[in-house]
């Protein structure tokens, strides 16, 4: 913003009658700077984001033990924090107690290692062409066009990274 007073010619100079429009101008720039800023720091939406994805799945998993996922279950209060429950089509579980359960197909297929994990079918897609995402934060950017901030990026990954320790 002070770079536009040096193209202004020095007030001795400035003619009357265009006095009033360089004010007009001057304060039109001052006002733009805020929403300028704002656009600026809005959340991009990719040029191929997946808006028009059909179905989503979200698929968990429920150990040998019987025990539930936790990184699965934080993944999913995450998701209905973010409002987004609504455009999880269906949950499935990968249940290692049965190799036959519907989300241990879908790994197996897809072969996805470890839990959670969405599978994505695009409008007029086929089967073989569905999308997988390991990461949240990945799908809600690329599918859901929202941005994810610095601090659940990290937690997702410390998550995924104690389950693998532990």
């Amino acid at each position: 913003a002070a770079f536009f007073f040096l193209l202004l010619p020095a007030p001795a100079t400035v003619l009357p009658e265009r006095a009033f429009f360089l004010g007009m101008l001057a304060r039109t720039t001052f006002a733009a700077i805020p929403a300028l800023r704002a656009a600026a720091a809005a959340p991009r939406v990719p040029a191929a984001a997946r808006l028009f994805a059909t179905q989503v799945t979200f698929v968990k998993k429920i150990y040998a033990d019987g025990s539930t996922c936790q990184k699965c279950d934080f993944v999913w209060k995450q998701i209905e924090k973010d409002g987004l429950t609504g455009k999880i089509d269906r949950t499935v579980v990968a249940d290692e107690r049965d190799m036959s359960s519907e989300g241990i197909i879908l790994a197996k297929r897809h072969k996805v290692q470890r839990a959670p994990f969405f599978v994505v079918n695009e409008e007029g897609a086929s089967a073989e062409d569905e999308k997988v995402y390991d990461v949240y934060f990945k799908l809600k950017k690329e599918v859901f066009a929202r941005e994810t901030g610095e601090n659940e990026k990290n937690e997702e990954i410390i998550r995924g990274m104690m389950r693998q320790v532990f």
